[in-house]
């Protein structure tokens, strides 16, 4: 009673801000939250857009853009490189053919490189601005302005993803541009020849101009995607503009490290590092770039990039060798398989297709991904929301597993905090030992979250399963639990 007590206070409180100040309320999205009834601790509520999202569990972060045809990857760290526009010119452009490897690898999303840090836009941005001269200046650094004059891959790449049942969003970069001259978000203080002069609040206009292009013609989006962040001048307009056209999107970079300010309650937060390898206890809470604080407010589950190219490489380089399939499964058991989304990037060559090569690594990791645990590959299991610290799995027969997946359904929040699993082995002989003789230990942790996926050292024998709850906050809530042998991978 409590808990839906302060539940209702929250809401009603959020309710009052809004008819007092709205401009207040969509700056600082309150977090959601009740009170645990056995032990007073804070638990952050999903919203059903953040829960829908972490469903997806695998996207793809797509970079094809203007520095697809330079030999560093990307304006990263170099102000003054602003690549001349006629490079931009992909002869084979298909976008139907990126969503071949992108169903391929199993991923339910993918997210575009609109704008990156040079400046380019790969839409025919229609955005002018007043410049510090008195002149009406045009956004002249757009695909308009390439050899393919007349195309437009946002809409191409959404047409697409709404044709092969893909979920699609954009990534937009606020705080660099080098066309524009701004790093960190602000306008640089001194021009040289031929550099556009414009104003930190003119910047700011165009930011906003330009996300409104992004944000109302293509449909409805799934995720979008802040990298670096945004400024504090730009924050409510932003928040305003997601309200009033992509409501139900998912927002990448959404809040500041101290969650003071967040873009939307639809926040989702980044782990910290783009290796795919995070190898730590991850939590659906928390606005920190780790594995985030059960005992946070905000419910913002991470989110793991990382690159099918070595060296964390995202836009396609010549001759850039692929990361190996056995690394990529371990990237999948460390993100996805650790409560975090997986988010590979995609990177068209210079011609505007997916190389081959890359195609049938990420064919190969579906593949694997599908094996192992598309439906019916499950050697054991439990579903439909079983409640309570217990889940027990009895076989009819001897049964090999080398994995278990734990799934707690967090619709009223990510409640466990401890978890073990044991298992009643058979010894060499094919003999259990005696009754008296407890269960071994088998895998244990902390957070279960959206998804868990615990590898055993070697595949084990067993008669019975038991996962026990050891910790939590709430009354548990298991979403399912199954037990897969998957024990021949790839190299």
């Amino acid at each position: 009673m409590l808990s839906q007590l302060l539940f209702a206070c929250c809401a009603a409180a959020a309710a009052a801000s809004a008819s007092a100040g709205n401009t207040q309320r969509l700056a600082t999205p309150s977090p959601r939250f009740r009170i645990s009834p056995l032990d007073g601790s804070v638990i952050a509520l999903p919203t059903a857009d953040q829960l829908a999202f972490q469903d997806r569990e695998m996207g793809m972060l797509i970079h094809f853009e203007i520095a697809t045809y330079l030999s560093i990857d990307g304006c990263n760290g170099v102000p003054g490189l602003v690549p001349n526009p006629t490079l931009f010119d992909p002869t084979l452009l298909n976008t139907d053919q990126w969503m071949s490897s992108i169903v391929a690898s199993g991923a339910k999303y993918a997210t575009l490189v609109a704008k990156h840090n040079c400046g380019f836009t790969t839409w025919p941005s229609a955005v002018t601005f007043e410049t510090r001269d008195n002149t009406t200046s045009r956004y002249n650094y757009t695909i308009a302005d390439s050899p393919v004059v007349g195309a437009d891959v946002p809409g191409m790449f959404s047409t697409s993803a709404e044709k092969a049942g893909i979920g699609h969003g954009f990534y937009y970069s606020t705080v660099v541009n080098n066309f524009l001259n701004v790093q960190n978000s602000l306008v640089n203080a001194t021009w040289g020849p031929g550099e556009i002069r414009i104003t930190n609040d003119t910047y700011d206009q165009i930011v906003i101009a330009q996300l409104t292009e992004l944000w109302t013609k293509y449909g409805n989006l799934t995720e979008l995607w802040f990298d670096g962040g945004y400024s504090a001048s730009q924050q409510a307009r932003i928040t305003a503009l997601l309200q009033e056209h992509q409501p139900q999107a998912c927002i990448f970079n959404s809040c500041d490290a101290n969650g003071t300010a967040c873009l939307s309650a639809n926040s989702i937060r980044w782990i910290g590092t783009e290796t795919g390898l995070p190898n730590e206890e991850i939590w659906s809470t928390g606005v920190t770039n780790d594995g985030g604080s059960p005992t946070s407010p905000f419910f913002a589950p991470a989110e793991c990039d990382t690159t099918l190219q070595s060296g964390i490489r995202w836009f396609w380089g010549v001759n850039q060798p692929l990361r190996p399939i056995s690394e990529m499964i371990e990237v999948y058991h460390q993100t996805v398989g650790r409560n975090c989304l997986l988010e590979l990037d995609l990177a068209p060559d210079r011609s505007g297709l997916i190389p081959a090569t890359h195609a049938a690594r990420y064919k190969e990791l579906g593949d694997f991904i599908r094996s192992c645990y598309g439906p019916g590959s499950a050697v054991g299991s439990v579903a439909n929301s079983t409640t309570g610290p217990i889940v027990t799995l009895v076989f009819d027969f001897p049964t090999s597993i080398d994995r278990i997946v734990l799934m707690e359904d967090q619709t009223t929040g990510q409640v466990i905090r401890g978890y073990e699993v044991h298992a009643k082995i058979l010894d060499a002989s094919g003999r259990n030992g005696t009754l008296n003789v407890p269960m071994t230990l088998v895998s244990s942790g902390q957070s279960v979250g959206h998804k868990r996926i615990d590898l055993f050292n070697t595949p084990i024998t067993v008669t019975e399963i038991v996962v026990n709850a050891t910790k939590f906050v709430d009354a548990p809530v298991w979403r399912s639990v199954s037990v897969h042998l998957c024990d021949s991978l790839p190299s």
